[in-house]
């Protein structure tokens, strides 16, 4: 029997349709309402491509209201040619279409004990979507960046005080040298098919493949080039791996993962063949293999591999399970990426909340067909 009910498509030189029934356009499992902040729901986890109305959205501060005649990217700092770059002249540039999946630094941080603060995010601040811009290596190698140049700061266009009694500021991250150069690192300004929605970052954001979504900065208004690290506070102070011994981590690329997006915990099943399916990502690394165990992690079978398979984007698999009695079972997923890292059983606890990527239970009920 085959249990696929995924698309073995490939992708072609148009990004798939990513359009929803109107009924569906706002379903995102809402956290906060300002600033926005939203889940994909688990249904949508199904799904190779996310809808761009059920990806998910985690902003800093309210969304700014930005007109595209008057807006302008800014690059200086330590460059010899600083200039002003509307969007018709970034879209000039070679135009660059790629998927990629983004995954909010804290998700899945309810599922962390002790409990940590922030958002109590479950599976679903991780979506892909299908982006398209220009290079940014291709901006800063017109801007001819000057001897000693470090790093790159990304300052967006939205702006707030990021924890009462801190003093406004906008949102700011940088990136090393060589991130910034590097060829997959975009600018971009169209997300699956259409222009950038205000809520992901219209007109212009960053997005930097493989890593947390706090590095793609939206609302792009200024690139500045330094010649030392970027000490912010959300450079410094969030967005970091702080398990209490002092060392504290910068976050950068995303951990090995997997999730079951069916069946759901707590279904109950009937006694027969069994379709398991989910999807699994890792950072820069295509995943290689993806084992599911129905009986906690005692036992481990191979998954079927499905769908596209693409540098940064999450790849779908499939198992059929048979349980042999009726009964209770713990099913999980494990994943094993390219290079060969293999997704933690159990996450790694953090003052913040990050990088929860252990493997995730799944229980379920089996009982004989009525």
């Amino acid at each position: 029997m085959s249990c696929c009910t995924c698309s073995r498509a490939g992708l072609s030189a148009a990004p798939p349709s990513a359009q929803v029934r109107p009924e569906e356009s706002k379903n995102l499992v809402t956290i906060e309402h300002e600033p926005l902040i939203g889940e994909t729901p688990q249904r949508a986890l199904d799904s190779w491509l996310t809808p761009t109305p059920l990806f998910y959205v985690r902003n800093h501060f309210s969304v700014p209201e930005i007109r595209c005649d008057d807006w302008r990217l800014q690059i200086d700092g330590l460059v010899f040619n600083s200039a002003e770059m509307s969007l018709a002249d970034i879209k000039q540039l070679p135009r660059v279409a790629m998927p990629v999946t983004m995954e909010c630094a804290g998700n899945n941080r309810g599922d962390l004990d002790p409990p940590t603060p922030g958002n109590q995010f479950q599976n679903g601040a991780v979506s892909n979507a299908y982006w398209a811009g220009a290079r940014l290596m291709d901006v800063l190698t017109r801007a001819e960046m000057k001897p000693g140049a470090r790093e790159v700061l990304f300052e967006g266009g939205d702006m707030g005080s990021p924890e009462p009694g801190k003093p406004e500021t906008p949102y700011l991250r940088s990136l090393p040298i060589d991130v910034a150069m590097h060829p997959d690192t975009l600018l971009v300004y169209e997300m699956n098919g259409k222009g950038l929605p205000d809520e992901h970052g219209h007109p212009l954001r960053l997005i930097v493949p493989g890593w947390y979504g706090m590095a793609s900065v939206k609302w792009l208004k200024r690139l500045t080039v330094l010649d030392c690290e970027f000490e912010g506070y959300f450079q410094t102070y969030k967005y970091v791996m702080d398990d209490g011994s002092g060392r504290a981590a910068p976050l950068t690329s995303i951990g090995i993962k997997s999730l079951i997006g069916s069946p759901r915990d707590g279904a109950d099943l009937e006694l027969g063949d069994v379709c398991v399916n989910g999807l699994a990502w890792s950072g820069q690394e295509r995943i290689a293999r993806v084992d599911v165990s129905a009986d906690g992690g005692k036992t481990w079978r191979e998954a079927e591999i499905v769908g596209p398979s693409e540098r940064y984007a999450w790849q779908q698999w499939h198992h059929t399970w048979t349980p042999d009695r009726p009964g209770e079972y713990t099913l999980m997923s494990r994943a094993v990426d390219a290079r060969g890292s293999v997704q933690p059983m159990k996450s790694r606890w953090n003052r913040l909340g990050y990088m929860v990527n252990g493997v995730k239970p799944v229980k379920v009920s089996v009982s004989t067909s009525h």
